[in-house]
C-alpha cells in the first residue's frame, strides 16, 4: 500500500502475515513519520520504500534503512513480529530512528557514530513532539546512557572508538553538547534541528554521497556558527571530556531516585525546554 507523507509518497511492503490491521501498521509508520516532520520540518526524501518482513514473536526487530541510487528512493527494512499488538507499535522507536538515518549522508563506517548519534538523539525528541514520549522519559534516557557514550581511560577519539557506546551515546552526547552550544550562541533562535535541516535541504540527505565533514561544514555555515566543527575536532579527533553532573545540573535535570525531574529555575532551564517543544520554521 501507497502512503502520502507531506510532499513524500511511502511504499510499504508486507512480506508474511501480520495479526494487526493494515490500518494499524500503516498508523505507527504515520506517527513515525510525524515524528521526523517534527524534527526536521519535512520528510527527508520524496520517495522511500518500506519493507516490513512478519518474523516470530510479538515486537518490533531489527532494522536497517539505506538509499537505493537506482530505483532514487530510500530503503527501509524492518522486521515486525508477527504477533505485535498496536501497545508495542504505539511505543516502538524503531522506524522513526530508520526514517531519521534518511536525512543524513550514508558516511564511512568511522563516521558512523555521528549518523546514529543524530539518530538516536533525535528520535525521542520527535517523538515527544508528537506526544509519545513525555519530557520526563526523553531526559532519563539521556541521563542513564550518555555515560556509555564517553570515552574509557585511554580511548581515542569517536572517530577511532568504534564501541556500541560511542557509536549510539557518544554520537548523541555530540548531538546534545552542539543543540545547548547553539542555543546559547543564538540567544535559543536557533538550534541544531535547524542545522540538521540546512544539511538535507542543502542535498546532504541518504540520496548524497557527503562526507561527515562536509556535513557538518553545512550545518555551521547554514546558521554562521562553527559549533559543529570545533565539537567535532574535540570529540571525534580527541576524547573529550564531558562533565556530565554539571550539564545535567544546568539544563534541570534531576535524578531522584527512580525517577527524574525536571527544575524549571536552572539555569539552563529555558534551552531545556526549547529542544523539548521548539518546531520552529528553517532559518
Amino acid at each position: 500500500f501507497d502512503l502520502q507523507v507531506g510532499k513524500s509518497k511511502i511504499h510499504v511492503n508486507v512480506e508474511g502475515r501480520l495479526n494487526i490491521s493494515q490500518r494499524q501498521l500503516q498508523s505507527y509508520i504515520e506517527d513515525a513519520s510525524r515524528a521526523v516532520i517534527k524534527y526536521y520540518g519535512r520528510f527527508p526524501l520524496s520517495q522511500t520504500v518500506i519493507n516490513v518482513t512478519a518474523t516470530p514473536g510479538d515486537t518490533v526487530g531489527f532494522a536497517t534503512a539505506t538509499y537505493d541510487d537506482d530505483a532514487e528512493c530510500g530503503v527501509i527494512d524492518i522486521n515486525i513480529g508477527r504477533n505485535v499488538d498496536s501497545q508495542s507499535l504505539d511505543t516502538s522507536w524503531t522506524l522513526t530512528h530508520e526514517m531519521l538515518h534518511l536525512a543524513f549522508p550514508v558516511v564511512h563506517h568511522n563516521r558512523r557514530w555521528l549518523a546514529e548519534g543524530i539518530a538516536t538523539y533525535a528520535e525521542p525528541i520527535g517523538r515527544l513532539r508528537t506526544g509519545k514520549l513525555s519530557a520526563e522519559e526523553v531526559w532519563s534516557d539521556l541521563v542513564d546512557n550518555c555515560p556509555s557514550g564517553l570515552p574509557a581511560q585511554g580511548a581515542p577519539g569517536l572517530n577511532k572508538n568504534g564501541s556500541w557506546g560511542s557509536t549510539y551515546w557518544g554520537g548523541a552526547l555530540f548531538c546534545l553538547l552542539a543543540d545547548v552550544e547553539i542555543r546559547k550562541q543564538t540567544n535559543n533562535r536557533l538550534g541544531l534541528e535547524h542545522a540538521l535541516r540546512a544539511i538535507t535541504d542543502s542535498g546532504g540527505s541518504a540520496a548524497s554521497d557527503w562526507t561527515a565533514e562536509q556535513a557538518i561544514a553545512t550545518g555551521d555555515r547554514a546558521l554562521g556558527l562553527q559549533v559543529l566543527q570545533s565539537l567535532y575536532a574535540r570529540m571525534a579527533l580527541r576524547p573529550g571530556y564531558v562533565d556530565l553532573p554539571s550539564l545535567w545540573r544546568e539544563l534541570g535535570v534531576k535524578r531522584v531516585g527512580g525517577s527524574v525531574v525536571l527544575v524549571d529555575n536552572a539555569p539552563l532551564a529555558h534551552i531545556r525546554r526549547a529542544i523539548e517543544s521548539n518546531d520552529a520554521s528553517k532559518p
